[in-house]
């Protein structure tokens, strides 16, 4: 991967997707994810960009006041489902202020499918044609935190990063989707276990029915 002409094509394309006297705006968890897509997003349109985190403790929040707003919000979303309150107060919050709302799905959260239904509101996802192994690598190229680099090693049941799948290393997530796609294996990524690839395996195939959504009916009854 060259690592400047991606970022560069990145920019370029969110610039591009911004409607004239639109805004952006990206929810951020303080991963590393989410603060590539907020970088990204800041360096040409940086007026025009907000960071939301819900709560009051985001790591590193002085590394995203320097690249541009940062709105910490605490909302009780109450405990019957807060991902999709969440992504509901996210779209509002879109609609209120006139801003496009910018996801931070990885290539291979897609493959997986560990993302959440309620997050498919995202308008644009700049990271989807990126593995997270990339991510990582060019969140370190652009200067991310090493904090929030590390937070994305650790378990993150919300985000759908249980302490099993926690415990197997990006690269050989990486590696396993690409052998399974029959997609070129990316340099140095590590081999899985067998235990490992029986479960990636099995997470594989409980999401597959995302891939294929919304389901459309038939054309005519």
């Amino acid at each position: 991967m060259n690592k400047q002409k991606t970022i560069d094509t990145l920019i370029a394309w969110l610039a591009e997707k911004i409607p004239a006297g639109g805004g952006i705006l990206v929810p951020v968890s303080g991963g590393s994810d989410s603060a590539l897509s907020f970088w990204l997003s800041a360096q040409k349109l940086k007026a025009q960009t907000k960071a939301v985190y819900i709560g009051e403790n985001l790591r590193n929040k002085e590394w995203f006041d320097m690249l541009g707003a940062v709105s910490l919000d605490t909302v009780d979303f109450g405990k019957n489902n807060p991902e999709v309150g969440r992504w509901a107060y996210f779209l509002t919050l879109c609609l209120e202020e006139n801003r496009v709302l910018v996801g931070s799905r990885n290539r291979t959260e897609m493959y997986l499918g560990t993302f959440s239904n309620a997050s498919r509101v995202s308008a644009l996802l700049p990271l989807a044609g990126l593995w997270k192994s990339e991510v990582m690598e060019l969140c370190k190229y652009v200067g991310v935190p090493e904090d929030i680099i590390i937070s994305s090693n650790r378990a993150d049941p919300e985000c759908g990063r249980p302490e099993t799948m926690a415990d197997i290393s990006h690269d050989v997530v990486d590696r396993f989707l690409q052998t399974k796609l029959g997609l070129p294996v990316g340099e140095g990524l590590c081999e899985p276990t067998e235990a490992q690839r029986a479960y990636l395996e099995t997470v594989y195939m409980q999401n597959r029915h995302k891939a294929q959504l919304p389901f459309i009916g038939p054309e005519a009854i």
